[in-house]
């Protein structure tokens, strides 16, 4: 159940205020753990006995020091700070990208299910196990919404999140982070049927963490989630509420809650309240670094790219955009013509279609596959003859 330390959603208000601690970071988790937890006022999160369910941010088969996904170290310290405090059975686990053919490789390809099983805990591949449906859950989430089975299996949840932008959403949090607990087809709905930064929103009143850790040792900035670059910013953040150490790390990127639409429907929402916020250890204002933006990023490196994404998901963007940077910097020019991803018509009649969604306006038009297509398939289909 929640503290009195949480928001209180029946209320709509904030019983206390949410503390959200920051503090300095070089990798050395096992040693600013206690401090951390000490400044959240959650050293009691975990109890003697209960069972634990970290879930870290693996998105994709990237090492760490891309800024893509979690770095291992953290969440073998957290096992073992979850463990000194008398926790029973821990579990890492999380959900990779829609389309993922191997979700258990991604463990093992970033190293995390190495550094679980020395730490002594389990880790699995969520699509890989079951899901609890819930039905017309809200207006701003698909009809239905599988949440997977390990979050009702647990005592208490550690959601551990990287510091990056994202190009769908601007930033992406411990709010977004929450993703990744939902069956993969309704990540794509996500995307394609709803309206992501409400679906979040929503999806972050069903699922409520007991402790939310915001990861910026090493961020990302620019065309994130995956296919930014490296922002070595050295703090980490962590709160028992979510919206609140979202809304606390957003600033100390440079973004403020009405430029992040996730974070602006929160607030109206009544879930998130600036002034509820009390902001220990390090103080934002010194640390704060403006993170480049996605599309600041595009218009420098591809000037001219003309891009029809309407309902696309972030895996197909960034999908593109990685074959059109890769195809630049080989000399490639960018195509004369409008490249399309998402599911609306194409607004020009010789357009380029590439991805699933624009299947059914394909007629006529030269189009490639794929849910989402391989960057190299991307890069090779731009340089063919007629692109």
């Amino acid at each position: 159940m929640p503290s009195r330390r949480y928001w209180n959603l029946r209320e709509g208000k904030a019983t206390e205020m949410n503390a959200v601690a920051i503090i300095k970071s070089d990798g050395a988790y096992a040693a600013i753990l206690p401090r951390l937890m000490g400044l959240a006022e959650a050293e009691d999160v975990v109890r003697p006995g209960d069972s634990v369910l970290i879930k870290p941010n693996l998105h994709a088969a990237q090492h760490w020091t891309t800024a893509g996904t979690t770095n291992p170290a953290l969440v073998a310290a957290l096992i073992e700070w979850a463990r000194a405090k008398g926790a029973g059975r821990i579990v890492v686990a999380d959900g990779s990208y829609y389309g993922t053919p191997r979700p258990e490789e991604v463990f093992v390809e970033t190293g995390m299910a190495e550094a679980v099983e020395k730490a002594g805990a389990e880790w699995a591949a969520m699509p890989r196990h079951g899901y609890r449906i819930f039905p017309k859950a809200s207006p701003h989430l698909p009809p239905e919404v599988g949440i997977s089975q390990f979050l009702f299996a647990c005592d208490r949840l550690l959601n551990v999140a990287v510091m990056k932008t994202h190009i769908d959403c601007l930033v992406t949090l411990g709010m977004k982070n929450l993703k990744g607990c939902i069956r993969p087809e309704d990540k794509r709905a996500f995307h394609n049927d709803v309206e992501i930064n409400r679906a979040i929103v929503a999806l972050n009143r069903l699922i409520t963490p007991d402790l939310t850790i915001v990861d910026g040792t090493l961020g990302m900035e620019g065309i994130g989630p995956h296919a930014g670059r490296p922002a070595n910013f050295g703090h980490i953040f962590a709160s028992r509420h979510t919206p609140s150490v979202d809304a606390v790390a957003a600033s100390a990127m440079g973004v403020g809650v009405r430029e992040a639409r996730m974070l602006q429907y929160a607030a109206e929402e009544r879930m998130l309240d600036s002034d509820a916020i009390r902001v220990v250890g390090e103080d934002v204002a010194r640390i704060r670094r403006r993170f480049e933006r996605p599309y600041e990023v595009m218009m420098r490196e591809l000037p001219g790219l003309r891009l029809q994404a309407d309902g696309a998901c972030s895996a197909c963007k960034l999908n593109v955009i990685r074959a059109l940077r890769e195809n630049r910097q080989a000399g490639v020019p960018l195509p004369d013509r409008l490249v399309v991803i998402g599911n609306q018509p194409p607004a020009e009649p010789d357009a380029l279609l590439i991805g699933r969604c624009p299947g059914e306006h394909a007629a006529g038009h030269r189009h490639l596959p794929g849910c989402p297509p391989s960057v190299a398939r991307i890069k090779e289909f731009l340089i063919a003859p007629g692109s």
